[in-house]
């Protein structure tokens, strides 16, 4: 069982044409547009849930040998529902 501090990583790396790369941030952007985005490879599979605000960090370098591009985008988790034996009402949107 994970205790709620528990921390998942995945990491992936690879050398892609220029289509898959779309592929990957066209998957991303629909990842972020429906609430959740599930990474998968051979080993590992990690869930995430952006929230309704992120933080968006670019960084670009331009050298005549190697360009880089770097995208970091982070947010808070949000806060465990409370669990109690109490009263649950529920709405489902149809």
């Amino acid at each position: 069982m994970e205790s709620k501090n528990s921390e998942k990583n995945f990491q992936h790396e690879s050398i892609e044409d220029r289509d898959s790369v779309i592929k990957y941030l066209e998957m991303l952007s629909d990842g972020f547009r429906k609430g959740e985005i599930e990474f998968c490879s051979d080993r590992e599979t990690i869930i995430l849930k952006p929230s309704h605000l992120v933080n968006l960090e670019i960084k670009v370098k331009n050298q005549q040998q190697k360009s880089k591009l770097s995208l970091k985008i982070s947010w808070k988790g949000q806060p465990p529902q409370k669990k109690d034996k109490g009263l649950l009402i529920r709405t489902h949107h149809e």
